[in-house]
């Protein structure tokens, strides 16, 4: 009997598990793909919506390949510096708001990047770059300002200093103002994945046919 207590505390132990600290990079996609949902860790989606606040913008968030040259946005071709002196941070792709229908070129106006994910997630931090600030905010009210002026006119990146730790999140929002920039290397961790609800009790039965078993052969 004691095995069979033990072996149903630990299915319903294992109903739900945290997962480990993720982090979105959007390294997989290309220059100029349009982000309209996402895939994370532990079975969680997003949808992703943009509004900018230029006239030409089509009010969509795309991917920007900041190890490219020539492009439409000078500001976001890497390498970028945290200092203002040391241009050694590579960036890889970052996600902006569209400004017009051409290329991608973030909007000098600013605007919104929002995130609505299926499941609740811890939200840990997330890099920016450009010489401007972004305001992230969540469903609970939590806030917080990255990116300031270095004194440099391009390629800056900053990161949100230390964990954030905002739990719980189904939403999450990026305010750019009227500047412009990217976002980039998103951080969270999934707070809970579901087992299948079949598990607990198919454990529970594996534990029962070996407690039958050894009863067996100890009679």
């Amino acid at each position: 009997m004691t095995k069979m207590l033990l072996i149903s505390a630990i299915a319903a132990l294992g109903l739900a598990v945290q997962a480990p600290a993720a982090t979105l990079t959007f390294d997989e996609f290309s220059h100029g793909d349009v982000i309209t949902s996402l895939n994370l860790e532990g079975g969680v989606t997003a949808t992703v919506s943009a509004n900018g606040r230029s006239s030409s913008s089509p009010d969509q968030a795309w991917i920007f390949d900041t190890t490219l040259s020539n492009t439409r946005d000078r500001d976001l071709e890497g390498p970028f510096t945290n200092d203002g002196v040391n241009y050694d941070i590579y960036a890889g792709r970052a996600l902006i708001i569209q400004e017009n229908n051409i290329g991608p070129d973030d909007d000098g106006n600013g605007g919104i990047i929002t995130f609505v994910f299926s499941q609740a997630i811890t939200f840990l931090g997330f890099d920016f770059l450009d010489d401007e600030t972004v305001r992230a905010s969540d469903n609970n009210g939590n806030l917080t300002r990255v990116g300031r002026p270095t004194g440099s006119a391009f390629d800056n990146y900053h990161t949100s200093s230390g964990l954030l730790n905002w739990a719980n999140v189904t939403q999450l929002t990026f305010d750019f103002g009227r500047n412009s920039g990217a976002i980039d290397n998103l951080r969270y961790e999934v707070s809970q994945i579901p087992v299948p609800a079949s598990l607990p009790l198919m454990l529970v039965a594996l534990g029962g046919l070996g407690f039958m078993a050894r009863r067996r052969k100890t009679a």
